[in-house]
């Protein structure tokens, strides 16, 4: 039933061509949206693992390395909606590939900046391509989804996760060698516009069926709308206060000397990644709902064997299972958003984009100041509290959009 369900709503997209010529669109632009997925991550993590150098050029005090954060977070919650329009009228397929030439190329006015002021606004552009490619590489996976008639989202999560983890530690290691960052930078763009400008004309057309309204029932799915949003805010929460934290944290309670905190951040990085390629086979055995309720319950789990351990090696089997935890709770979000009726999948998506993201960079400065009043380990328990919601209030809302839907 769901084959013969995605086969109709494929003919409708790509009509006018044999069935074998579907089979070979889809699976084309299924290989380019991962690729985009993954120099997405490549991009990013090309930025974090440069932002110490950006601060030594430019002698920035945490305070005006802040500021030039906030320009990147500010640049792509502007640009979110704005590129969730454009997709209603012009379809991911047109939108995801400039983007991505946009994303790419803009590391180049980070590379050049010549003052602090120009830095904050290189920033800016760079967050706001940065969330222009989030929206419509998204909007584009779940087309590529409902065309292959299975769960597939968590591996495009996965090419992104694999990027930032490659990028990051092979310019670290490059940077330690005496590789200029600005020759690093310039690299890296070379590198990630093959996949950016091969894309262009291989993703598929936004189905028709995305964009129909429901009569009547607005309201209704805005509310549901609300409500993924508010589960991408604390799936997202968590997954940036591991990115931020979880080195800090294995270091100050569980004693590991400074060389080696950052494997408390690459033991989750790396199972997150693993938990992500796996998503997809345990999205199509268990069903949505209970991989959510499951991904909610690793989460919460694993956040509490490491505030309740203190050994560092407890504390890495906690983030270990926060990692798998994490890994596909994002995935089955967006997915089931490009399954709401009443309202375009691309405004679905940035909408729930910009939450979940907004989530993802006020974390870290929430468990900070938290941290002040009560500690470490009290500030991260705050993971506990999202995976529970996660799993209880989460399954029921997944559960709900689906039902109606299907």
């Amino acid at each position: 039933m769901q084959a013969t369900t995605a086969l109709r709503r494929l003919n409708r997209m790509v009509a006018g061509v044999t069935q074998r010529e579907q089979r070979s669109l889809v699976q084309n632009a299924r290989i380019f949206a991962s690729l985009l997925f993954l120099m997405d991550g490549m991009a990013f993590g090309t930025w974090a693992a440069l932002i110490p150098s950006f601060q030594q050029k430019f002698r920035l005090l945490p305070a005006e390395l802040s500021v030039v954060l906030l320009g990147l977070i500010g640049g792509a919650m502007v640009s979110m909606p704005l590129a969730g329009k454009l997709i209603e009228r012009w379809g991911s397929r047109r939108v995801a590939s400039p983007a991505a030439v946009g994303f790419a190329t803009a590391l180049l006015l980070l590379a050049f900046a010549p003052s602090y002021a120009t830095l904050i606004l290189a920033a800016v552009v760079f967050g706001a391509w940065k969330g222009a490619l989030d929206v419509s590489v998204n909007s584009q996976a779940i087309t590529v989804e409902e065309a292959m008639g299975r769960p597939i989202n968590s591996s495009f999560q996965g090419f992104w996760s694999l990027g930032s983890l490659c990028a990051a530690s092979s310019l670290g290691l490059l940077m330690h060698r005496g590789f200029s960052p600005t020759t690093l930078i310039i690299g890296m763009v070379a590198l990630l516009l093959v996949p950016a400008i091969w894309s262009f004309g291989r993703l598929l057309p936004d189905s028709a069926w995305k964009e129909q309204l429901a009569e009547g029932r607005t309201s209704r799915k805005s509310n549901m709308l609300w409500l993924l949003g508010g589960l991408a805010f604390l799936a997202l929460f968590s997954e940036g206060v591991m990115f931020d934290w979880s080195a800090v944290y294995i270091r100050t309670v569980g004693g590991l000397s400074v060389a080696l905190a950052p494997m408390g951040f690459a033991v989750f990085a790396l199972c997150m990644a693993a938990g992500r390629f796996a998503g997809d086979r345990l999205a199509l055995k268990a069903g949505p709902v209970n991989t959510l309720r499951i991904s909610g319950l690793f989460l919460a789990g694993g956040i509490g064997v490491a505030v309740v351990a203190h050994h560092w090696l407890a504390i890495a089997l906690g983030f270990a299972l926060t990692g798998f935890g994490t890994a596909n709770i994002a995935p089955v979000i967006y997915s089931t958003t490009g399954r709401l009726e009443g309202r375009g999948t691309s405004a679905g998506i940035a909408a729930v984009a910009t939450m979940g993201y907004f989530g993802f960079l006020s974390g870290p400065p929430l468990i900070g100041f938290i941290t002040g009043l009560a500690g470490l380990p009290v500030a991260l328990s705050l993971g506990i509290i999202s995976g529970s919601v996660i799993a209880i209030v989460g399954a029921v809302v997944v559960r709900r959009v689906r039902t109606a839907v299907y």
